[in-house]
């Protein structure tokens, strides 16, 4: 059954889609269920670096044609990244009976390339400035979106390589070069220019922007589709988990920080009168542990099979949170602020934001 608001028109949502590699198909699967309830409006995406991709297919197929036509162009964006050369194509096969793992960590040209991005810059080793996903782009309609004032709002986070601060990137600014330089890891890919200045990965400053969608849209909540891991159960103690690790923290600082300021604004809501002036905005969010269990490495593995897995696992964990959760859209949170607020505790981390249900094997 389908929740309508009181009107009887769909419930206006703004969809908010961390980065995270070949992670991005998990949002895919997340996405492709999502579009399924009739009772949803998508009026308001942001998104950085995988989600920046994501947020633009996605927006640019509602334009076309609506849902369907948004999950096909969904399906078809993630065949095609499966489709491109990648690091499994030089992984020895399992042996029989063996389960997959998906990382990368005994991948032999990865390890290379890890090893080659520490002596070279992308300006040595990549000098032609090839980027496997620019081919891919050209599907989306740019000029569309840039025009089209009844497209959803999108709202694409870089970081700023000479002053180190965020910029969103909205509908009437989009172009390939703008998805690009939220995707430009600095270790792997050259900084893009747009408007003279330079920009690396979006995930520094903003994994994913909460406040545009505030800011800049109507939307009554916010769906938050977690791909990276907030809190870990055991200190890491080798090298590469340690260094895992301070990617998630320093990927993640800034969407606490942000969610933060929810948190204090929501207790400022609560605790005073009414203000016309400013609305609720319920938050919610769709996650799964295995993401954390297949590791980082397995971010760039873009393996046709481990990007359908990964796009199956998003659907199960959308549903289960339909399944929970689909009565609170329009009516109140289904994420525990309440330990967030930067007044409590002296801390800006409580509890975890994206919970994490599914257990599946990897």
């Amino acid at each position: 059954m389908h929740t309508l608001s009181k009107s009887n028109r769909p419930i206006r949502l703004a969809i908010a889609l961390q980065g995270g590699g070949s992670h991005g198909a998990f949002t895919w699967g997340v996405l492709d269920r999502l579009l399924q309830e009739p009772a949803f409006e998508i009026v308001g995406i942001s998104g950085t670096s995988a989600g920046a991709m994501n947020a633009a297919v996605l927006a640019d197929g509602l334009r076309r044609g609506g849902a369907d036509e948004a999950r096909q162009a969904l399906e078809h964006y993630w065949n095609d990244v499966g489709s491109l050369p990648g690091y499994a194509s030089f992984e020895a096969p399992a042996l029989f009976g063996a389960e997959r793992t998906w990382h990368l960590e005994h991948n032999p040209v990865f390890l290379w390339q890890e090893m080659l991005t520490r002596i070279c810059s992308p300006y040595e080793s990549n000098p032609f400035n090839y980027h496997p996903l620019r081919s891919l782009l050209g599907r989306i309609d740019f000029e569309g979106l840039r025009g089209d004032p009844r497209a959803a709002r999108l709202f694409i986070c870089a970081t700023n390589v000479r002053t180190g601060l965020r910029r969103v990137f909205e509908n009437h600014e989009l172009s390939a070069d703008v998805l690009l330089a939220s995707a430009a890891l600095p270790q792997v890919y050259q900084a893009v220019e747009i408007g003279g200045e330079h920009y690396w990965d979006g995930a520094y400053t903003g994994n994913p922007a909460l406040a545009p969608l505030y800011l800049g849209t109507e939307a009554s909540d916010v769906i938050v589709v977690g791909i990276n891991p907030i809190v870990r159960g055991e200190v890491p103690r080798t090298a590469r988990a340690i260094s895992d690790r301070i990617g998630e923290i320093s990927f993640n600082s800034s969407f606490m920080g942000e969610v933060a300021a929810i948190a204090f604004f929501e207790e400022l809501m609560q605790s005073r009168p009414a203000d016309p002036r400013f609305r609720r905005l319920f938050v919610h969010g769709i996650g799964d542990e295995a993401l954390g269990a297949f590791g980082a490495s397995s971010k760039m593995n873009n393996h046709p099979e481990f990007l359908r897995h990964l796009h199956e696992i998003g659907r199960r964990a959308a549903e289960q949170w339909l399944a929970e959760h689909r009565n609170a859209i329009g009516n109140r949170s289904t994420v525990d602020l309440s330990g967030l607020a930067p007044t409590r505790h002296g801390s800006l981390i409580g509890p975890s934001i994206i919970k994490h249900r599914h257990e599946v094997k990897t």
